[in-house]
């Protein structure tokens, strides 16, 4: 597990442990910090998985912001959120400021460890952690779980009335904190990491490097190596960091040229990770880093910082551009991770046109994240710069550990991975996908962080807005969409398209890591207008992986002209390509495009206990409307189906397991249809079940006259679709239809048949005519779709007659025409 290196602005609520919110004070101790984190234990591979998560970093902590001033002697509650559940942590506070020990809830316990060095630990695994203490003196104290540091202002009691101007937050605070840079381990270089850049610390640093760059415009900074780098971004007058050249990262990351502005590491080490922070106070800004195509080389460090840079009027927004990428460490060559989480909450990153090379490209847990152009993160063990061939230190690790991304319009994402899933969306994110957006995304092995599940929606939602497109690749063992969240949503846009290729066995088993699609209670699934799902499962073998399960009561819809498509080539009798396990459960579509159920391999054995869908219990419904329906028997793989139905309407089936039961309602134009379908229709024991759409129906209608010397007074025409039969109205010289209703439910007649190519032509009986202002409606139908159209009779148009010698001056014939 990895152990974090973060720095975390504190602050103080009232929540969690209400009986810790009266101010009596028995019994007090001090309580100081150690730079270590605990690891957590991994449970074994099939445990219980929301246990089972390979969480290879340690946790990040961060504190709950109060606006309220904290009073010597007065008991408030210390509030700690850490990214990931844990259940035990070490903490370090100052002399003078003590845990009100007697106020602890039975589920948290304070262990003196070794001198001021405190554990903190509950009896179950938590996100949040209420710490009661009290301070005997005013004045600052800096605070710390690990290397994540705060400072608390105390003051004194006469102080009290203060008022709200004077109170300043706590991360305006951070300025009195200490100076501190953390060594992270003692610097040594392995034969196997050299760089052929030279250490800069055993130079004179004037020749070893200049001040940033300046151009004509103050606010661009050109830049050619490291130093001038990590210059420019504390800098915080530049607004873009131009970088000129091709640079990799020395072999001592802070010499002497920037280690006052900087605290972490002062190697790097080949196979390690490296930390390097920023500790300018409130430098953040909106900067870009222009790269021009050059290629940066972080090796194994990533540039963090400190919450002491952050700004609240001008957080950091940050834009990397036009830049390549190579670096081995866990987190990313750049995060904001160490900031609060409030900071960071505020701050964003964007990608545009950045190719990443190494290791993951991203963990930041509450920072928004933008993707623009093309971004490309793929995962190598080794990789090879302009400057040398380097490992990662991790081979595990997700490409983004994130909240909230938003792929904007026109975007594309290709991710690629060596040992983990690809995206982990954490603390009521969205992966939003804007209008024409891509996101290409290869998962592999099966273990790692996510447990090689390509997208695991820990907390939060996948939204696909108009026409964007994903492709995920899975690996054989596991999944490809994970909906852990409850309420979690995977909502496909209009003519967006999700296809998830699905390899391999996913171990022969269901859940959160396996299944292509996996489900919680309480999660949606919605395919909008026009937009498409499709899961391809191959070489699965025996497999009785299901391809859609669902774990509890959950809804899946698909929406007009939209397509499901499932298919599977496993050989398994127990196999279901849509399970769902509570019959609270609804599958619902009408006029879907498609609805493709098919199992591609030859279902082994006799038995017939086998279903393309299972809804458990005895009331879990598959509600569908107007669709063509066609059925091929077990082992029918040709283009011919068994059965064919069209149309058919309000159908409800009601699922015990595998058994479907029809309702005596459903309905088709023709009795004979509706008859077949109740007697053959079945989902159990079938090779494939296909769903289509019937076209809709389209009619237009010509203008039409009362003028007796124009056939549209008598005739009526216009186009509909080929053989659907149409109906006049709104006119009393139109008669009666002569043809019977193809529908069986209706008794009103027709008057006329579209032709193969749709036009259709009505002739009014001798002697009749339209009457001006009338208006005039065809009703067409097909298969029991229909559609309108309308026009209103226009007037006889009498043309006065004129003085040919005056064509402007009307004249009154002698004789009038009658």
């Amino acid at each position: 597990m990895k152990i974090k290196k973060v720095l975390v602005v504190a602050s103080v609520s009232l929540l969690c442990f209400p009986s810790l919110f009266f101010p009596v004070i028995s019994t007090s101790m001090p309580v100081s910090a150690i730079e270590n984190s605990v690891e957590l234990s991994r449970e074994s591979e099939l445990m219980d998985p929301l246990t089972n998560t390979t969480e290879t970093k340690a946790p990040i902590f961060s504190f709950e912001e109060s606006q309220e001033p904290h009073m010597v002697n007065k008991q408030f509650e210390l509030v700690v959120h850490a990214s990931q559940e844990v259940s035990e942590f070490v903490l370090n506070l100052p002399e003078r400021v003590s845990i009100v020990e007697d106020k602890q809830s039975a589920n948290i316990k304070f262990t003196n460890i070794e001198g001021s060095q405190w554990q903190v630990r509950t009896n179950s695994p938590q996100m949040i952690f209420s710490i009661p203490l009290v301070v005997e003196k005013a004045g600052a104290y800096e605070i710390a779980v690990g290397e994540s540091k705060m400072t608390l202002n105390i003051q004194a009691e006469e102080s009290q009335q203060t008022s709200e101007q004077e109170v300043t937050s706590s991360e305006e605070k951070e300025t009195a904190k200490t100076e501190e840079s953390t060594v992270e381990e003692e610097a040594s270089v392995s034969s196997d990491g050299k760089s052929s850049t030279t250490d800069t610390s055993q130079n004179d640093p004037e020749q070893v490097t200049e001040s940033a760059r300046s151009t004509k415009e103050a606010s661009v900074q050109d830049v050619a190596n490291w130093e001038e780098f990590v210059q420019a971004f504390s800098n915080k007058e530049v607004s873009t960091i131009n970088v000129i050249s091709d640079f990799e990262t020395p072999n001592n990351p802070r010499p002497n040229s920037i280690a006052t502005i900087t605290s972490g590491a002062s190697d790097n080490i080949n196979a390690t990770e490296r930390f390097v922070y920023l500790i300018q106070d409130q430098i953040s800004r909106k900067v870009t880093i222009e790269g021009n195509n050059h290629q940066v080389d972080f090796r194994s460090i990533m540039l963090g910082f400190d919450n002491r840079t952050a700004d609240t009027n001008s957080p950091w927004e940050i834009e990397l551009k036009d830049l390549e990428i190579y670096h081995g460490n866990w987190y990313g060559p750049l995060s904001l991770v160490n900031l609060s989480m409030d900071n960071q909450r505020r701050s964003s990153i964007t990608y545009n046109n950045i190719t990443n090379y190494g290791n993951q490209l991203l963990h930041a847990p509450f920072t928004d994240v933008y993707i623009k152009g093309q971004v490309i993160s793929h995962q190598t063990e080794t990789y090879t710069s302009k400057f040398q061939t380097w490992r990662i230190n991790a081979t595990n690790q997700a490409n983004f550990e994130v909240s909230n991304v938003t792929v904007l319009e026109g975007a594309t994402l290709d991710l690629k991975t060596i040992a983990a899933g690809n995206i982990d969306i954490l603390n009521q994110g969205t992966f939003t996908m804007k209008k024409n957006s891509k996101l290409v995304a290869e998962a592999n092995g099966f273990a790692g962080e996510i447990e090689g599940v390509n997208i695991l929606l820990r907390d939060g939602n996948f939204i696909l807005e108009e026409d964007a497109n994903v492709d995920l690749r899975t690996q054989e063992l596991r999944g490809g969409i994970s909906m852990l969240a409850a309420n979690s949503k995977l909502n496909i846009g209009k003519n967006s398209t999700v296809n998830i290729y699905s390899s391999g066995t996913k171990q022969n088993t269901n859940g959160i890591w396996w299944n292509p699609i996996w489900m919680n209670g309480g999660s949606s699934l919605v395919v909008d207008e026009g937009g498409s799902l499709g899961i391809t499962a191959t070489e699965m073998a025996t497999s009785p992986s299901n391809l859609l399960h669902v774990n509890g009561n959950a809804t899946v819809s698909i929406g007009k002209d939209a397509t499901l498509n499932i298919k599977s080539d496993s050989t398994s009798n127990d196999q279901n390509l849509m399970y769902f396990a509570s019959a609270g459960s609804t599958f619902e579509f009408s006029d879907a495009q498609e609805v493709n159920l098919e199992r591609t391999g030859t279902i082994a054995g006799t038995s017939t206990a086998n279903g393309l869908i299972n809804i458990a219990g005895s009331t879990g419904l598959l509600d569908i409307d107007v669709q063509s329906v066609k059925q091929w028997a077990r082992g029918n793989f040709e283009e011919t189906p068994d059965h064919s139905w069209t149309p058919i309407f309000n159908l409800n089936l009601r699922y015990t397991g595998i058994v479907p039961r029809i309702n005596d309602d459903v309905s088709s134009i023709a009795q004979e249809t509706a008859d077949s379908f109740k007697q053959y229709f079945t989902t159990q024991n079938v090779q494939r079940v296909l769903f289509e759409k019937i076209p809709d129906v389209e009619v237009t209608i010509d203008p039409l006259t009362e003028d007796p010397k124009e056939v549209n007074s008598h005739t009526i025409t216009g186009k509909a679709n080929p053989n659907s039969v149409i109906r006049f109205s709104g006119d009393p010289a139109i008669p009666s239809g002569s043809i019977p209703s193809p529908d069986i439910s209706e008794s009103e007649k027709y008057h006329t048949t579209a032709d193969e190519n749709g036009d259709y032509r009505y002739e009014l009986p001798e002697d009749r005519r339209f009457t001006a202002g009338n208006t005039v409606t065809a009703y067409a139908f097909l298969n029991g779709k229909n559609d309108t159209a309308s026009t209103m009779v226009e007037e006889k148009i009498v043309v006065a007659p004129v003085d040919p010698l005056d064509p402007e001056t009307e004249v009154e014939p002698e004789n009038k025409p009658e």
